[in-house]
């Protein structure tokens, strides 16, 4: 239930996962067969709720990225500049702390991992 509330229900019913751990938790707490009712309040919450699996799918395309890519530097825009010698070498140069612009590295700049 834990694992089906993250990965098939996710953002479009965050709470899912909340009563799925409560669940789990009674379970744990008072056992079987009392825990029945609790099992079924929670299968029924959760194969009644909307299913999203947009961050799930966000996640393994960024690891797919990171795999493929490896380390990449972070851009020197968004780096902090606590030195004189960081200023003068461009760091944290242009950064908004409010911004819509992409703020991954170069080759990464293009990809979007969350849709809405």
């Amino acid at each position: 239930m834990v694992v089906f509330a993250s990965e098939d229900i996710g953002m479009a019913q965050p709470t899912a996962l909340v009563v799925a751990n409560e669940v789990f938790r009674a379970c744990e707490t008072i056992g079987y067969p009392e825990c029945q009712i609790n099992l079924m309040h929670g299968v029924t919450y959760l194969a009644s709720a909307k299913k999203d699996r947009s961050a799930y799918d966000a996640y393994f395309k960024a690891v797919a990225d990171v795999k493929k890519h490896g380390n990449l530097p972070i851009p020197l825009n968004i780096r902090n500049a606590p030195t004189k010698l960081m200023k003068e070498l461009g760091y944290g140069r242009g950064y908004e702390k409010y911004t819509n612009e992409s703020l991954l590295p170069d080759k990464l700049k293009s990809n979007r991992y969350y849709k809405k």
